[in-house]
């Protein structure tokens, strides 16, 4: 058996000396500010009930969680968090700043890695680089050497690299889809059945993609391929959209309209395997059918329990940009560069970045997505972003409640989404699916357009420490690079593992076990959600500078999970990666993931300041959400709302916004990373 090896290089335990050289015996305070805009995410237990720990020991309100204060103790300092505990990290940099960075030796949070390279380049944050050459931070040094790529990527326009990012798990996919297999296999594979919903019709907007001149028959996708030697063959040229658009779209005939559909043009055992399993090959006209054919017969899946039920939903409204992902499926739109909503770039075959949001493309993948909500095939709540509510719990947790509410299909991890505690009492009910097929990068195929990355969340070192102060903190961040520090990091304290066993993942290797009481701890503070309670009670997994190791969320994913990590894995899924490896196509860097942030300098970030209204632009997102909701639904649009109709309308909002001066200055900020590479 293969025993678990983490991204870190971990060096001899004479090397691993040189932490207790840094700051000696003396407990030094090493103050932090770690902004992640929710205060049960931050080093401070702020539940409002304690936490028994198997050791003996309570952790109460207002105490670092156990794992900081594991740290705290291994590195023999104080550790005082500063932080405002419920503050974003975009307000807690303009005020350190302010302040010169002042009130804290490591300033850190979500999706600052361009603002510490920028403060770092202007002397405001510890030079990293210097630091390692001079003896410190020895582990992180040595992951930076084994791993080339990530030190590229995290290296400012100067050469120097100032921050240490939290890394996912590199080379492996993030987000998939899901979905109820039980209503798949209720509405399809049963005879016909007289309790089909007729009551229930859909509105008639979407007219289809994949017909006309870009219908699927021959080479232009009438066969894929979804695993090795395995191939699936669609037998005509037709459209199921527009079928079912020639008939009263009620729950009966949509219903039998699919059904027809699926037996004359594939060759299924049952006509659910067109989305379940390993021969899936929906396309995305052929998931809109299957969306309007769940939307239209809601008292038949639900047995009576509701009058609507939801085919697809984001797990929160924050998430919204989850349903652009659609893009992939409508040939191929580029629409994130990595699995960030801030990642709106791609690499063009002449190796310049090109801003996904900006194109034509993206405009009519906004109006077909736009047609579907008219449908109703999406989670109204969704886009209200004043709803902070968790739709994924709802919608898949509440079926026995008594106010169930119903989704089918959602974008999300896989561990959580197919976990047995979310979906009881089906436990087996949400599954893993193959995404649609589609011509992607001018070649039909399975891709996800989503995998794990070096994230633009991190921390840095203020320039103000100094002598034992920045000694600590170099331990700090280096301790999460040893084996002790990543595995507590990656997994929590000893005291919640199994130490005589270990859990093996589906990829052969031997992890770290949890024992029965995090697992039961788990459940009645976490509702399950062990990531959840990881970092929200015990300290571990937040998304300061480390390696995150799969080995976590291979062991709470569900038999259903596994299913789907298994589908996936023994797949044809292409993903992209920062090596760009997939089929050849049209574009040479279509799959090559973008750098997690830029360095921009002063008079770079001056000129974005200056001439555009793109970046962290809430009212840009939302004049694209305006089309969605507004474009094809044919109602009285409110006077207080900018909808851009055409796509002359949302190319000259962009003009006005100084994409032109946007896309300019990333283009030379990324010439220069290129360089320094």
């Amino acid at each position: 058996m293969k025993k678990r090896i983490l991204g870190a290089l971990f060096l001899s335990a004479t090397l691993g000396l040189g932490l207790a050289s840094c700051g000696g015996n003396d407990k030094v305070e090493v103050r932090f500010n770690l902004a992640y805009g929710n205060n049960l995410r931050t080093m401070t237990y702020n539940q409002s009930t304690p936490l028994e720990l198997p050791n003996g020991t309570t952790v109460s309100a207002g105490q670092l969680k156990p794992m900081w204060q594991k740290l705290e103790e291994d590195l023999n300092a104080k550790f005082t968090d500063v932080a405002v505990q419920d503050q974003k990290s975009n307000d807690m940099m303009k005020t350190a700043a302010a302040n010169n960075f002042r009130d804290a030796e490591i300033y850190g949070g979500g999706s600052i890695a361009t603002q510490l390279m920028g403060y770092g380049v202007d002397g405001k944050f510890a030079n990293l680089t210097d630091l390692m050459a001079n003896g410190k931070l020895p582990h992180f040094k040595a992951y930076l050497e084994k791993n080339p790529m990530i030190k590229t990527s995290i290296t400012a326009y100067d050469g120097n690299i100032y921050h240490v990012p939290y890394i996912a798990e590199v080379g492996t996919y993030a987000k998939v889809f899901s979905m109820r297999k039980t209503w798949v296999t209720k509405l399809l594979d049963a005879a016909d059945d007289a309790n089909y919903d007729t009551s229930t019709t859909i509105k008639k907007t979407y007219e289809g993609f994949w017909k006309d001149d870009l219908a699927r028959t021959g080479d232009n996708g009438g066969t894929v391929t979804p695993k090795k030697d395995v191939n699936v063959k669609k037998n005509t040229n037709e459209n199921v959209i527009v079928l079912m658009n020639q008939t009263s779209m009620n729950g009966a005939e949509l219903a039998k309209c699919l059904k027809d559909y699926i037996k004359r043009n594939y060759d299924y055992e049952n006509p659910s395997e067109l989305y379940l399993g390993a021969k899936a090959a929906y396309d995305i006209d052929e998931l809109v059918a299957l969306f309007r054919v769940i939307k239209a017969n809601p008292t038949y899946l639900t047995d009576g329990k509701a009058t609507v039920v939801y085919p697809f939903f984001t797990r929160q409204s924050s998430y919204r940009e989850d349903i652009l992902r659609f893009a992939t499926y409508f040939d191929g739109v580029k629409i994130h560069g990595s699995d960030s909503f801030s990642s709106r770039w791609f690499i063009d075959n002449n190796g310049q970045l090109v801003y996904t949001y900006g194109q034509k493309e993206f405009y009519d993948v906004v109006t077909y997505i736009s047609q579907l909500y008219s449908e109703g095939l999406f989670y109204n709540d969704v886009f209200d972003v004043s709803n902070k509510s968790n739709h994924r719990s709802a919608l898949y947790g509440t079926d026995t409640g008594d106010k169930p509410s119903f989704g089918f299909m959602t974008w999300d991890f896989t561990a959580s989404t197919t976990a047995d505690s979310l979906n009881k009492p089906n436990g087996n009910d949400v599954v893993g699916v193959l995404p649609p097929v589609s011509r992607v990068n001018g070649v039909w195929q399975y891709y996800i357009d989503s995998s794990r990355v070096i994230k633009s969340d991190g921390w840095a070192i203020s320039a103000q420490a100094k002598g034992a102060a920045l000694d600590k903190a170099c331990e700090v961040f280096d301790w999460f690079f040893t084996e002790e520090g990543a595995l507590c990091q990656n997994y929590g304290m000893d005291y919640m593992l199994d130490g005589s066993n270990k859990y093996t993942g589906p990829d052969g290797v031997e992890y770290p076990k949890y024992n029965s009481w995090t697992l039961d701890t788990c459940q009645t503070r976490a509702k399950g959600d062990l990531s959840a309670f990881l970092r929200d009670w015990i300290g571990s997994l937040m998304p300061v500078g480390y390696q995150k190791e799969i080995g976590f969320e291979y062991q709470y994913t569900s038999e259903n999970g596994f299913a789907a990590w298994k589908l996936l894995q023994e797949s044809t899924l292409t993903i992209p990666t920062y090596a760009g490896t997939g089929p050849a196509g049209t574009n040479k860097n279509y799959y090559t993931l973008i750098p997690p942030a830029f360095s921009l300098t002063k008079r770079q970030q001056d000129t974005l300041a200056e001439n555009t209204k793109i970046e962290n632009s809430d009212d840009f997102v939302q004049n694209i959400f305006n089309i969605v909701l507004y474009k094809s639904s044919g109602v009285a649009i409110p006077d207080n709302i900018k909808v851009l109709k055409t796509w002359e309308e949302y190319e000259a909002d962009l003009k006005a916004r100084g994409i032109d001066t946007y896309v300019q200055v990333y283009n030379q900020a990324y010439a220069t990373m290129q360089g320094i590479k």
